[in-house]
């Protein structure tokens, strides 16, 4: 049962905890909010400002990159040649074709097309025009004439000029930007030139876009610091009384005009030579700062007011929740222990603690894939207890497993380690077969125990009324089955006792192997059983040899829970054993020796010392409680040796096939070997920490590599395939087209 606690200064220390919780962090942290925020503010706002200009920068850049880009597919258009726009009946397709460009762009409002054997006219998407129709009719210019604007479109370098205000056809008035490229492009010899016109409203709405909520004067100035564009929201500051040695300094700075402080940032586009100004009034920064101020001050107090009641009602009314918590963990504990000295919440952690360690196994199951995670459940139940078995009962509903309601109990079949390692590719078959085994009144499940050449059977009887009888002649039926179908001979057959519930089943499977170490007392295919150990005269004394051999079993096992129910139980045996005292204390440095043995054994201990105090003991209860600790210690430690190995070996060899995956010699035979494993045991344990199987896991790895390389170089697929690990480059291609739906040479032109 679980024991009383006493409360006397829980509520007290609950308050205080409470208060100081809340308190010390809340001081630190308003502080630190509070110079944090308001001091960095502005500089947060700054740099917002030089982020924005960056994002006009590379706006503008893109669109300037994306006309030189059609500059260019002009230029080698077979469509747009002199011959052919100048030809009477293809001249169609090509202002056809002009306007298809010019579409694909939402900044051109016009294109226009200029060779330079054709001094007379220039070509765009609505036909041929002469160069004074052009300025007078279709395009009044106010401060660029025709004899300008042939002597630019001559240019050998890209050129972009703010043409200033523009009269349209229609009457309208509007501002205007050229950008001229030549072509063909970078050739130190054009024959032509393309132009684009473009609206200055449309780089200025892109400029307010971005700057958003933002208030001040945004220009863009070209590579002699002139104006381009200029965009204003709020109060317009003349450009001129921008000091111009300022606008040449990148970053954020602070200036006066007229009296007044402005925040002026600066960004210049290596691809344009354009650079990219704000101005901003300072004080909008600090307007913000005093509400972001105010604000944090208020919300402060109101924190502080509300922390503060809080604290101090769950401080008094904590001890109510915490006893009903701590009678619900006692209602849930399925563990008679008693908590002397402690609170409710150290008792309710100890609970919680207990039930997430029993509900790991159960976890990790069901993250394995299913075709696995019927072994990993038969395993863990001979490895590890479970809480109760409605838990064993859902995992076996979920895969589809069936199991006689019981007495259950364990049978281990050991082979000839060489023989079994290399006969191991039977043992599946082997063990689908006993599976499968139909046995009058009873169902049985094969494990295969990789490292003790052995496999394990979980047995379940239907009926209770003689079932050691029946335990018996269904043992002998198995051996009998195994010993006809098996590649090899058997060493030993030895059988745990049986028990009712199936979350004792490692019980009985701890007692088997206790029972294979007498496999050299015996003839060979012997068939042991638990309960027939020890000598007649050690039965008649009332010596716990069986129990005794239990014990050491359940330490190598690193099993808390049936060491110390072991333990319990052979104390409590001897306590009600009619003996003399020489004798009881005879068995009891014999109990003490079994655990220092199998402790040196495990090599978690060489130093006798260690247990000096246990020996000191003055009654058989008094043993019981200073054996129990250790027992506890040596299977944690057992426990976590256990998960170390495996998070090590699983790091390694991931490690290894990383490395080692284009070698065409890698197999799973010579990682074996490297890693000192047996085959079979390598072949699960890659299986259970990937998910696949080691030819797949390196098939996929391969696959990667090959695809990548397809993708980023010019390499020949045969080169490709064979650097990866693979000699026969026919065989791979069909592999490929199977997982990928198409052949290699088809995915580098799908994916260059």
């Amino acid at each position: 049962m679980l024991g009383k606690i006493g409360k006397s200064s829980l509520v007290y220390k609950y308050i205080i905890s409470y208060l100081l919780v809340f308190l010390i962090p809340f001081v630190f942290m308003s502080v630190f909010i509070y110079y944090n925020s308001v001091s960095g503010l502005r500089e947060e706002i700054e740099q917002s400002n030089i982020n924005k200009l960056e994002q006009v920068e590379s706006m503008t850049n893109e669109r300037i990159k994306e006309l030189d880009k059609i500059a260019s597919s002009i230029a080698y258009d077979p469509r747009l040649t002199p011959y052919m726009m100048k030809h009477g009946y293809y001249g169609k397709e090509a202002q056809d074709e002009l306007r298809k460009y010019k579409e694909n762009s939402s900044i051109i409002q016009e294109l226009f097309v200029y060779f330079y054997s054709q001094d007379q006219s220039i070509y765009s998407s609505n036909g041929l025009y002469s160069f004074t129709t052009l300025t007078q009719r279709i395009y009044q210019f106010d401060t660029w004439g025709k004899e300008s604007m042939v002597k630019q479109l001559h240019s050998t370098q890209p050129l972009i000029l703010p043409v200033g205000d523009v009269t349209l056809k229609n009457g309208v008035r509007d501002r205007m930007i050229a950008f001229i490229f030549p072509i063909a492009p970078n050739n130190p010899n054009p024959y032509g030139s393309v132009m684009y016109f473009t609206k200055e409203s449309v780089l200025t709405n892109m400029i307010e876009n971005i700057l958003g909520d933002f208030k001040g004067n945004t220009y863009i100035l070209d590579e002699k610091q002139q104006p381009i564009v200029s965009a204003v929201k709020g109060e317009k500051v003349s450009f001129d009384k921008i000091d111009p040695a300022l606008i040449q300094k990148q970053g954020v700075q602070t200036i006066r005009i007229n009296g007044k402080k402005y925040s002026l940032a600066t960004v210049t586009s290596d691809v344009s030579g354009w650079t990219f100004v704000t101005l901003m009034d300072a004080g909008q920064f600090f307007e913000r700062v005093v509400h972001r101020e105010t604000f944090i001050i208020v919300l402060s107090i109101i924190l502080l007011l509300v922390g503060l009641v809080i604290a101090i009602l769950l401080g008094k009314k904590q001890y109510q929740p915490i006893q009903g918590l701590f009678e619900f963990a006692k209602m849930s504990s399925t563990k008679t222990t008693t908590w002397d000295g402690e609170n409710e919440l150290d008792a309710i952690r100890q609970t919680i603690t207990d039930i997430f360690k029993d509900h790991k196994s159960l976890s990790e199951t069901v993250d394995l894939q299913k075709p696995y995670a019927k072994e990993q459940l038969l395993a863990k139940m001979l490895k590890e207890s479970f809480p109760n078995e409605q838990e064993i009962e859902s995992m076996m509903q979920a895969l589809n497993m069936k199991m006689n309601e019981g007495p259950h109990f364990v049978a281990i079949v050991e082979f000839q380690k060489q023989q079994y390692e290399e006969n191991q590719q039977k043992w599946d078959q082997l063990l689908n077969s006993l599976s499968n085994l139909t046995l009058p009144n009873a169902t049985v499940h094969g494990v295969d125990l990789l490292y003790q050449h052995a496999l394990a059977f979980i047995i379940s009887l239907k009926e209770k009324e003689d079932h050691k009888q029946q335990r018996r002649l269904l043992v002998e039926s198995l051996r009998a089955y195994i010993q006809k179908h098996a590649p090899i001979k058997v060493v030993i057959v030895t059988v745990g006792t049986s028990y009712e519930k199936k979350n004792h089943i490692n019980r009985s499977y701890i007692e088997a192997l206790a029972a294979l170490d007498y496999k050299f007392a015996v003839p060979q295919g012997s068939l042991v059983f638990f309960e027939d150990l020890g000598s007649p005269s050690e039965k008649a004394l009332g010596y716990p040899r069986e129990d005794q051999m239990k014990l050491a079993q359940s330490l190598k096992q690193g099993d808390q829970v049936v060491a110390l129910e072991t333990l319990h139980a052979m104390l409590s045996n001897l306590v009600q054993a009619e003996m003399s005292i020489q004798a009881l204390k005879y068995i009891c440095f014999d109990i003490i020796n079994t655990v220092i043995k199998t402790a040196m054994e495990l090599q978690i201990t060489r130093n006798l010392d260690d247990f000096k105090e246990i020996g000191e003991f003055h009654s058989v209860e008094q043993l019981g409680q200073r054996l129990g600790p250790v027992i506890m210690q040596i299977c944690q430690r057992v426990e976590d040796k256990t998960e170390k190995r495996s998070h090590h070996l699983r790091r390694d060899l991931l490690e290894y096939i990383h490395k080692h995956y284009k070698s065409y010699d890698l197999s799973l035979e010579g990682l074996a070997y490297h890693f000192e494993l047996s085959v079979p045991y390598l072949s699960k344990f890659i299986k259970e920490q990937t998910g696949e199987t080691f030819t797949q896991y390196v098939l996929s790895l391969r696959m990667e590599e090959v695809k990548k390389q397809l993708r980023e170089t010019d390499q020949p697929i045969k080169e490709i395939v064979v650097n990866v690990g693979y000699k026969d480059v026919a065989n791979f291609t069909r592999r490929f087209k199977q997982l990928e739906g198409v052949t290699p040479g088809q995915y580098r032109k799908l994916n260059r």
